[in-house]
C-alpha cells in the first residue's frame, strides 16, 4: 500500500471514505456546542450588567435616602424658622416730607437710603395687576403649590442635564424668597435640596400672601432699588398704589435680571420683557384683550431720562443730560452705561433730592437732616454717627416744617448772588471761598417753626456741608440789646417805654490787674456819649451803646445772661466769656442766626418762645411716632412787655432816622434791629412782620472787614432784608401787628420820659403797663433835677 493510501485510513482500519462521513459527524456536534455556549456568554454578560446597574441603582439610591435623611434630620433639628417682617433684617428707606399748600397735604420731597433703597409696601397696598405680572412671569402655579413646583422643577433640571447651554432655574416664588433671605447661592445639589425643604417649610407656617408680601419688598429691581414700592419710584416716580398694567409688566419684565432689563440700561430689552409679561398675562387669563392693547401701545413715561424709541416717543430730556441721541440697538450702551453709572453714584449719596433731576439737597433739608441725626442719636443712645446710619435703614418718616415755595425763593436769591450784587457792597460775584462775601438768612413763624432758610451765598457746594443759617455761631453785635437789655429791663420795671436815660459812658476795670478804669463804651460815632438824656425807645431807635450799658445795669449781668439762657433758649453762651457787660450790653457773644430768630420771636407773638425747629415729626417704619416737636411754648415776658419792645423796635424802621429805615416793606408793617460786630465784619438785621421772623447775617467767613458804598453798613444789611422778604413773602395785601390789649397808649412828658400830666409842656404817645400809669409827671419835675437824681452821672460796670 502506498503512503497516500495510508494517509487516508483511519486508526481503527476504516476506509477513507468510512473515516470522512464520520469526521463530518463530528463536526457539526461540535458546532451546535460552540454556539450553545456563546449564547450562555453573551445572557452571562447581559446578565451581570444589568445586574450591576441594578445595585449601582439601589446604592445611589440608597446613598440619595442617606442623604435626604441627613437633609430632612438636620432640617428637623434646626427647625428653620423665620418672622418674614421682624427678624429678617431689612434695610428701609427713609422719607422726607413737606408740607404742600396747593395740595392740602404732605408730600414726599425725598427719600433716604443706605446700599438698598427699599420701602415696605402691606400686600393690600399693590394692586392686583401688579401681583398678576410678577406671578404670570416668576410663578404661574403659585397658589397652587405648596412651596415648590415639582414638575417645572424636574423639567429645569432635565434640560440643564442634558443641554448646558441653557441652565434653568426652576425656583418658585417662595423658594427664591428662601434664597434671598439666606442668601445661600451656591450652586449645586446641596444649595438646591436646603431650597426645596426650606420652601415647603416655609409654605407650612405663612399664607401665600404673607410670603408674596415678604418676596415683593424684597426683591431687587436696578443697583441699589430693592421691593416693588421703591422700583415704582425708581422707575415712575410714582406709589405703587398708581401703577399702570404697562408699567407692572416692566417691573415684572426687570426681576429676572435687574441689570440687562433695566429701561435705563438697554429700553428695546426692557420693551421685549414688557410684552412677554403681558403676553403670558393675557394667556394665563389675568387681563382683557381691551387692558392687553391698551397696555401695549401705553407710552410708558419713566423718572430718568431713557435712550431710545421702544415705547413709541424719544425721551426728549435724554439729549440735555447725556448728550446727543443714537439708536438703541438692545444692548449694552457704553456711553449710556457709563452716564447711567454715573448717576447711580450721584442718587448713592446718603441723601438724595428727587425732583428735576436735581442730585443735590437744598440748605433746609440738608440742615433739617442735621436736626434729626442729632435728636436720633439722643433718643437711641448712640452716636451721631450711628444715628445717621439707622436714618438710612430705618424706614422712617420725617415730616418738615419748611414753606416748600418760600424755600424755593430764599434758593434762588441766595443762588444767584443777590445778596452781593446789592449796591452798597462793592464785591462781585465769586467762587466758594474765603474772599466770597457769605450770608445766612433764617425765616421763622411764631411758633418756632423754621419755614425758610439759606446757609450761603452761591452754588450750594454739597450735601451736608457747612451751614451758616444753623450752624456757625457768631458776634450778633447791637441785635443782643432788645434781648438782653431792653426786653428785660421792661419785663422787670426797670424802664418803661419813655424812661429817659443819659448818653454817658461809665468807667470799667481796664484789661489785666492793672486796677485802673477805662471809660466804656464807646458809641458808633467813637464818642463816649454827648451828655443828653434820651427817651428807651430813642435808644433801640439810634441803637446807643452807653444807654445800653446803662440799663443793663439795672437789670444786672447776671440777670440778662440768664434771661438769654434760661428763657431765650441759647446754647452757644459760656459764663467765662460772656457774663460780662462787654458781651450783653455791646453783642461780642457769638449766638447761631436760627437761635437769635427764635429769641426774637417773643417780640411778635405776646412773649412766648419756642424753640426753633425744622421738623415736626418723626415716625417708624410701623407709623409709630418716635420724636415729635410739638409747639409747646414758655412765656419768656409778657404780653405787655412783648407789644412795648415790638413798638420800641417799630422806631428802628419807621422813626425816620432809625438804623434800618431801608428795611421797610410797603403793606406790612416792619419792626426790628440792626446789628454791626467784629469792626464791621458781622452785619445783621433782625426784622418782625405780622407773621414772620426773619433774620440775615453777611460777613466773610475769615472775619475780615465789609466795605461798603453809598449808605453806611449798618444801613445797608436792613435793604438787603427787605429785599430777601419781599421775595418771599405776599405783599399785596395789608398785613399789620394786633395790639395789645393790657398795653395802654398814653402820652408821656418829652421833659421826664414819665406818663404825662395835665400840665407837661410837651408830649408824645407812648405803651405802658397799667403799672406804670401810677408814676404820673409833676411840674415839680421839670426842672431836670428829677432826672439828674434818677442815675449815676458815670456809672461803674463791675463785672461778676
Amino acid at each position: 500500500m502506498s503512503n497516500f493510501q495510508k494517509k487516508y485510513i483511519d486508526l481503527n482500519g476504516g476506509t477513507p471514505r468510512a473515516n470522512n462521513a464520520a469526521n463530518n459527524k463530528r463536526a457539526g456536534r461540535k458546532k451546535k456546542l460552540t454556539a450553545r455556549q456563546g449564547v450562555r456568554y453573551v445572557l452571562s454578560v447581559i446578565g451581570t450588567t444589568f445586574l450591576t446597574l441594578f445595585l449601582i441603582i439601589i446604592i445611589t439610591v440608597c446613598i440619595v435616602a442617606v442623604a435626604l435623611t441627613v437633609y430632612i434630620t438636620q432640617f428637623a433639628e434646626s427647625m428653620y424658622d423665620v418672622d418674614l417682617k421682624g427678624s429678617v433684617d431689612l434695610s428701609l428707606s427713609s422719607f422726607v416730607y413737606a408740607y404742600d399748600k396747593n395740595e392740602g397735604d404732605y408730600v414726599r420731597i425725598m427719600q433716604i437710603s443706605a446700599d438698598e433703597n427699599r420701602v415696605w409696601v402691606d400686600i393690600e397696598e399693590i394692586p392686583q395687576h401688579v401681583i398678576d405680572a410678577v406671578i404670570a412671569m416668576e410663578d404661574k402655579r403659585y397658589f397652587e403649590h405648596d412651596g415648590v413646583d415639582w414638575s417645572r422643577t424636574v423639567s429645569a433640571t432635565l434640560i440643564t442635564l442634558f443641554d448646558n447651554d441653557e441652565m434653568q432655574g426652576g425656583s418658585t416664588v417662595t423658594q427664591q424668597l428662601v434664597r434671598d433671605i439666606t442668601k445661600d447661592n451656591n450652586v449645586n445639589i446641596g444649595r438646591k435640596l436646603r431650597e426645596i425643604f426650606r420652601a415647603l417649610s416655609l409654605e407650612k407656617k405663612y399664607s401665600k400672601s404673607d410670603i408674596l408680601e415678604s418676596y415683593l419688598n424684597r426683591i431687587a429691581f436696578d443697583n441699589t432699588t430693592y421691593g416693588i414700592g421703591s422700583a415704582a419710584f425708581h422707575f415712575f416716580d410714582k406709589s405703587i398704589a398708581d401703577v399702570t398694567i404697562a408699567e407692572a409688566a416692566i417691573l415684572a419684565g426687570v426681576i429676572r435680571s435687574p441689570v440687562s432689563y433695566s429701561p435705563y440700561y438697554s429700553l428695546s430689552s426692557t420693551r421685549k420683557r414688557q410684552i412677554d409679561t403681558l403676553d403670558k398675562m393675557y394667556e394665563q387669563g389675568l387681563i382683557s384683550y381691551s387692558e392687553y392693547d391698551k397696555a401695549l401701545n401705553e407710552k410708558v413715561r419713566f423718572r430718568k431720562p431713557v435712550k431710545g424709541d421702544s415705547f413709541g416717543y424719544t425721551d426728549e430730556r435724554y439729549n440735555d443730560y447725556y448728550g446727543v441721541q443714537g439708536d438703541d440697538d438692545g444692548g449694552e450702551d457704553e456711553d449710556l452705561y457709563y452716564a447711567n453709572t454715573d448717576w447711580e453714584d450721584m442718587l448713592g449719596d446718603p441723601y438724595k433730592w428727587y425732583g428735576d433731576y436735581e442730585v443735590t439737597i437744598n440748605w433746609y433739608v440738608d440742615a433739617a437732616l442735621k436736626e434729626v441725626t442729632d435728636h436720633l442719636a439722643e433718643l437711641k443712645g448712640i452716636t451721631k454717627e450711628s444715628a445717621r446710619d439707622l436714618l438710612k435703614r430705618g424706614g422712617y418718616s420725617i415730616y418738615l416744617n419748611v414753606d416748600t415755595e418760600m424755600q424755593d425763593k430764599i434758593e434762588n436769591v441766595f443762588r444767584d448772588w443777590r445778596i452781593v450784587r446789592n449796591p452798597d457792597f462793592p464785591y462781585p460775584a465769586g467762587t466758594e471761598s474765603k474772599d466770597t462775601l457769605q450770608g445766612a438768612f433764617v425765616i421763622m413763624d411764631y411758633s418756632g417753626r423754621v419755614v425758610a432758610l439759606a446757609g450761603g451765598v452761591g452754588d450750594k457746594p454739597g450735601n451736608d456741608c457747612y451751614n451758616r443759617a444753623t450752624q456757625s455761631s457768631r458776634s450778633i453785635g447791637s441785635t443782643v440789646k432788645p434781648i438782653a437789655v431792653y426786653g428785660p429791663a421792661v419785663e422787670y420795671g426797670k424802664i418803661t417805654y419813655s424812661t429817659m436815660l443819659l448818653d454817658v459812658a461809665g468807667k470799667i476795670d481796664a484789661p489785666g490787674e492793672t486796677g485802673e478804669t477805662v471809660s466804656w463804651p464807646q458809641n458808633y460815632e467813637k464818642n463816649y456819649g454827648t451828655g443828653a438824656y434820651y427817651n428807651a425807645w430813642a435808644a433801640v431807635m439810634n441803637s446807643t451803646n452807653t444807654i445800653s450799658a446803662r440799663t443793663l445795669s439795672l437789670v444786672g449781668v447776671q440777670n440778662s445772661y440768664s434771661f438769654l439762657q434760661d428763657k431765650l433758649g441759647i446754647t452757644t453762651l459760656d459764663r467765662s466769656r460772656n457774663l460780662n457787660y462787654s458781651s450783653l450790653a455791646t453783642g461780642s457773644l457769638d449766638v447761631r442766626l436760627h437761635e437769635l430768630a427764635a429769641a426774637y420771636q417773643i417780640y411778635g407773638n405776646g412773649g412766648i418762645y419756642y424753640k426753633p425747629s425744622l421738623y415736626s415729626k418723626i415716625e417708624d417704619s410701623n407709623g409709630q411716632v418716635v420724636l415729635r416737636q410739638d409747639p409747646v411754648g414758655v412765656q419768656a415776658v409778657g404780653k405787655d412787655t412783648a407789644w412795648i419792645v415790638n413798638r420800641m423796635m417799630r422806631k428802628v424802621v419807621n422813626g425816620g432816622s432809625g438804623t434800618g429805615y431801608l428795611a421797610a416793606i410797603d403793606n406790612i408793617e416792619v419792626v426790628g434791629k440792626t446789628g454791626t460786630a467784629n469792626d464791621m465784619a458781622n452785619l445783621l438785621f433782625c426784622g418782625l412782620t405780622p407773621d414772620y421772623v426773619g433774620v440775615v447775617r453777611i460777613g466773610f467767613d475769615d472775619n475780615r472787614e465789609i466795605k461798603s458804598q453809598g449808605v453806611d453798613r449798618w444801613r445797608a444789611i436792613a435793604r438787603i432784608w427787605s429785599d430777601v422778604m419781599k421775595e418771599c413773602i405776599p405783599t399785596d395785601e395789608p398785613r399789620s401787628f394786633v395790639p395789645e390789649p393790657d398795653v395802654v397808649e398814653a402820652d408821656y412828658c418829652t421833659y421826664t420820659g414819665l406818663v404825662a400830666g395835665p400840665r407837661c409842656p410837651s408830649v408824645n404817645t407812648g405803651y405802658y403797663k397799667k403799672s406804670d400809669l401810677e408814676n404820673m409827671c409833676d411840674d415839680s419835675k421839670h426842672n431836670g433835677v428829677f432826672l439828674a437824681e434818677q442815675m449815676d452821672r458815670v456809672p461803674y460796670y463791675k463785672n461778676p
